[in-house]
């Protein structure tokens, strides 16, 4: 049986719904078809999972039914190539056997220096003022965090600020491809694509010694990886390290700007900051939709799964499921 669909335009499907408001698309088609639902975008079917359960079975249960060969896939890989985020079986295997004792508990504990002085000079620029740009300044702090503890590089503010827009262009960019037919990349994607190697290189020329803790730069060099290798990896790791949590932390003082006694109660309370975060990445996840394809045929809540078809999670409804929350 075919799960339910809402209504769509023909031939084009639900493209136009899902280019002019993608997350209201979502939440009312889980509120008015249920936690399976079918899209269709131009040709291609993509079928979205809500219930916890159907989640577990794609990423858990028959997790080697379901791979990374997707378009969402496709689309970062012109952003970082085949790397350890668009890697699939033994070539991701092999990644991340290899870039594991960086995050050995002893080594991700021996980081927390640097995000203390991190936090602390933040926290002094901040002092006296008014208002921040705080999800410019997450992202830039956040970057920082990232390229000294993996590379142990300590970047001026003129190269993050180099990263900030293209990062921003190639992500817009790829989504866009994404709720579209062809899928081109632009002239602007091209050249943002130039800044972010040009950056990243920048990145890779100032990294020094890690002073004891596991160095992804030194751990690629030593495995043999190439120029172009150690540029997609660098970039896979800038933008998956920084950007996710950048957005998350934005979140966070965003929603506690609107609650001051629960900010107050966080500035006390270890526990109480905790519980906000969670609550935060409960209703504003940095990754919000997740894409796998199905090699062979599959059955998920009563309802086929073909085989090469999309499936997709989005975290976004899932988080707000009925039968979890009340609010």
């Amino acid at each position: 049986m075919r799960p339910p669909s809402p209504p769509a335009w023909p031939l084009l499907g639900h493209i136009p719904a899902f280019r002019r408001d993608v997350l209201g698309l979502l939440v009312r088609a889980v509120r008015d078809c249920g936690d399976t639902v079918r899209f269709q975008l131009g040709p291609r079917p993509v079928i979205v999972v809500n219930h916890p359960e159907a989640i577990a079975h794609v990423l858990k249960a028959r997790a080697k039914n379901y791979d990374k060969d997707t378009r969402s896939t496709a689309f970062l890989r012109d952003i970082c190539g085949e790397s350890l985020l668009t890697a699939n079986g033994e070539a991701w295997e092999q990644r991340r056997h290899l870039f594991q004792p960086a995050f050995h508990r002893g080594a991700v504990e021996g980081f927390a220096a640097i995000m203390r002085e991190e936090a602390a000079a933040l926290v002094g620029r901040w002092r006296g003022c008014r208002e921040v740009a705080a999800g410019r300044e997450m992202m830039a702090v956040t970057f920082r965090i990232v390229a000294r503890t993996l590379f142990g590089a300590d970047l001026p503010a003129e190269t993050i600020a180099r990263l900030e827009a293209p990062i921003g262009v190639v992500l817009a960019e790829s989504f866009a491809r994404l709720g579209s037919i062809l899928g081109r990349k632009s002239r602007r994607f091209a050249q943002a694509m130039r800044q972010l190697d040009a950056a990243v290189d920048a990145v890779i020329a100032d990294a020094r010694p890690a002073g004891g803790s596991p160095n992804l730069l030194a751990m690629m060099k030593a495995a043999g990886f190439g120029e172009a290798a150690l540029r997609r990896e660098a970039i896979t790791f800038l933008l998956a390290g920084h950007e996710t949590s950048a957005n998350a932390l934005a979140w966070l003082l965003a929603f506690l700007a609107r609650h001051p006694a629960e900010q107050s109660r966080c500035a006390r309370d270890p526990g109480a900051l905790a519980r906000a975060l969670q609550e935060s990445l409960r209703l504003a996840p940095p990754i919000w939709i997740i894409e796998r394809r199905a090699i062979g045929e599959d059955e998920i809540g009563g309802f086929s799964i073909p085989a090469g078809c999309s499936v997709a999670i989005c975290l976004y409804t899932a988080h707000r499921h009925r039968d979890f929350w009340e609010e």
